[in-house]
């Protein structure tokens, strides 16, 4: 007996596996393979985001804090004639700003000088730098509202200095008169490039990338600029009712057309329909405030809202960085000249 129950227990170790457990254990094996490959690519995911966003946060930095500051220092480059101002801003638009600014200027910035004389200027203060913030396509050119920027095919972005020209009439005078006088100063055609992100993917064809559906051509899928006007209130003349301070925010339409349409003040609804953004005249019965008779001068604040994207992360795959600028209220110990540029801090 005990070598019949010894020869079933061998036959029963060589059994094996049955095909039933077989096939539990393949089921399990691949269930736990299939979990660890997906914790793998769900762990490169995660490390891939990280990393782009850490690339698209340390192209983005060092180019908005800067501009943050100069934005702020903007300044206007000759005083009001016949109470008409001179805008800060050269140009506003939804993807390109060009404006003054009230930072140091202390440079040998020359041009050919009269008689062929030196043109040293001996660390004489240039003036206000004029600055262009601009996003160009892939060819180096400013956008437009055909062009199409997204991640696999991004644009840039670009923050130009321009100093005023010295030299032009003897030598080491700048082409600005002086603090508080006119004309506007000159500037030339070269620049410092003080900012160059890549792949900026702010859109600013009419076709959203996302949907592909068509949108209103006046209004941009994404703009990295908007602008907020100051009325400061006041009486209007023809009725001779006051009416309190308040903040305008332009809509992106209204910057791509460069007209203020539709605003008014209630209830006295003074009409603005029509007036352009590049304006800029003395306050009238129609356009009572500076802030409808010369937009660019009564620009309170701009907003930026740079989109950036690594390629190959998709439409959406963009880190956004947002901030707004609120222009200084006046020029530094002067009560009489706001945002006036100062030689002192120049």
């Amino acid at each position: 007996m005990t070598r019949v129950r010894r020869a079933m227990d061998r036959r029963r170790d060589d059994s094996g596996m049955t095909l039933v457990e077989l096939m539990v254990t393949s089921t399990v094996l691949m269930v736990l393979m299939g979990m660890v490959f997906v914790s793998l690519t769900m762990v490169e995911s995660l490390s891939t985001s990280v990393s782009s966003q850490y690339q698209e946060f340390q192209q983005a930095l060092p180019a908005m804090a800067p501009f943050h500051g100069i934005l702020a220092a903007e300044v206007e480059p000759a005083p009001p004639v016949n109470n008409v101002p001179t805008p800060p801003f050269a140009s506003i638009g939804n993807f390109v700003i060009t404006f003054y600014t009230n930072i140091g200027t202390s440079f040998d910035n020359t041009t050919s000088c009269p008689n062929g004389q030196s043109c040293a200027t001996g660390g004489t203060t240039a003036g206000p730098a004029k600055i262009v913030a601009l996003e160009l396509d892939r060819s180096g050119n400013p956008v437009s509202a055909t062009t199409t920027c997204t991640a696999a095919f991004p644009c840039s972005f670009q923050v130009r200095i321009y100093l005023p020209l010295t030299g032009l009439t003897a030598p080491g005078v700048s082409s600005c008169p002086d603090v508080g006088t006119g004309p506007t100063c000159q500037y030339g055609t070269t620049y410092r490039l003080m900012a160059n992100v890549q792949n900026v993917v702010n859109n600013p064809a009419s076709l959203d990338p996302v949907t592909g559906a068509q949108a209103d051509p006046n209004v941009p899928v994404s703009p990295i600029f908007g602008f907020t006007l100051l009325d400061t209130g006041g009486l209007y003349q023809p009725t001779g009712v006051t009416y309190p301070a308040q903040a305008i925010t332009l809509t992106p339409a209204q910057v791509q057309t460069q007209q203020l349409t539709g605003l008014a003040v209630p209830p006295l609804g003074y009409p603005v329909d029509g007036q352009g953004l590049a304006v800029c005249a003395a306050p009238s019965a129609n356009y009572p405030t500076v802030a409808t008779a010369c937009p660019a001068d009564a620009v309170q604040s701009v907003s930026i809202d740079l989109q950036i994207a690594k390629p190959g992360t998709g439409i959406n795959g963009a880190q956004e960085n947002n901030l707004v600028v609120y222009r200084f209220a006046q020029s530094p110990g002067s009560s009489t000249a706001p945002y006036q540029y100062s030689k002192a801090v120049g």
